[in-house]
């Protein structure tokens, strides 16, 4: 028997890469009748003389970006291996579905995209309730696994090797394109991507924040609060993205349901600037004032965003994704099929047992 897998791996896309990162699709688990703990035991099996990043995604069910776009695609569990080790505590941490809960639109009302055709009906998963976490864990805001020198963070979107320092993020639609064989962009992120991380929606069982209630911070608000230094936090490290006229669709569709950017939806550069072109309201008076310091050091202001624009159609919005979306300008554009390598893991009865 064995275990189908897609890896990216370290030095791969021309050097970008810093660690292998593992995905594994819930359906290969079941061809191989496998937990998916006991996949994950494959795995460490195949890097015993180096280290990975483990996703685990099921490509029919939903998760949402830290600023309120659903994806069709979800993490459902991410782990972390060095050297065919797993970290029994901290390790592997699974990422249940999250029903569908009384006053849910009314808390977080951007989940109003899961009624959208392609969504509707699919499992969510955003991030782990408290029986995914365990009793050992800390009640802290990251969702992330350890082994030895590999940290897999906020859900699977960016692992750090922590021997050497190094860090890539990949974002959920670029997963979603990794598993579908389609294509990614690929650039380090640069100061528009660090400041649109902290952008964040308030969640139930969110990726990043979130547990049995809705979290503190709202849309409008900077998680990172980092002033003029929040387009410093993470703009030096490689990150992987879905083609801009594909984000840009998701983006289209949220904004279509009625969604007003900075009142439902996070005031990431990414929204604010789609939202602005393509003529949905923007709430300007609901962005925070530490969060209109971090935008500002990126050239977004309020006084731009009130600026008569004639709104494209969404055609148009489609065909110019590459000016309206800041960040990742000019990145270097690959199909999956030449970054990422398909390969399938021996199961070993005595690896699982």
């Amino acid at each position: 028997m064995k275990l189908k897998y897609r890896v990216l791996p370290v030095g791969g896309i021309d050097g970008a890469m810093p660690l292998n990162w593992v995905f594994i699709d819930k359906k290969d688990i079941a061809n191989a009748a496998l937990t998916d703990y006991e996949a994950v035991k494959v795995i460490a099996e195949e890097f015993k003389d180096s280290a990975a990043a483990v996703d685990i995604v099921d490509t029919e069910a939903v998760s949402v970006t830290s600023d309120g776009i659903m994806n069709p695609i979800a993490v459902t569990a991410i782990a972390s291996v060095d050297h065919g080790m797993i970290n029994k505590t901290y390790g592997f941490l699974p990422i249940s579905a999250i029903p569908e809960y009384e006053g849910i639109y009314e808390d977080e009302p951007h989940m109003r995209q899961w009624h959208l055709p392609q969504f509707k009906g699919r499992e969510l998963h955003k991030g782990p309730n408290n029986k995914d976490r365990g009793t050992e864990r800390a009640d802290h805001n990251e969702n992330m696994t350890l082994t030895g020198r590999i940290s897999n963070n906020n859900c699977g979107s960016e692992a750090f090797d922590m021997v050497n320092m190094t860090e890539i993020l990949i974002f959920m639609s670029a997963a979603n394109e990794i598993m579908h064989d389609g294509e990614v962009i690929v650039k380090v992120a640069g100061p528009e991507i660090s400041v649109g991380i902290g952008m964040i929606v308030s969640e139930r069982w969110g990726r990043i924040f979130g547990g049995t209630n809705p979290g503190r911070y709202k849309p409008g608000m900077s998680a990172h609060n980092s002033g003029v230094f929040a387009k410093t936090v993470k703009s030096d490290y490689p990150a992987i993205a879905a083609p801009k006229e594909i984000f840009m669709k998701y983006m289209l569709d949220a904004l279509d349901t009625g969604l007003i950017v900075g009142r439902h939806l996070g005031s990431s550069p990414a929204l604010l600037m789609t939202a602005y072109y393509y003529g949905t309201p923007i709430d300007l008076d609901h962005i925070s004032d530490r969060a209109w310091i971090e935008l500002e050091s990126i050239g977004i202001t309020r006084e731009l965003l009130s600026k008569p624009v004639k709104p494209y159609t969404r055609e148009e919005m489609i065909a110019h994704a590459e000016e309206i979306i800041p960040g990742m300008k000019d990145a270097k554009r690959y199909k999956v099929s030449e970054i990422v390598a398909i390969r399938e893991a021996e199961v070993k009865r005595e690896t699982i047992a």
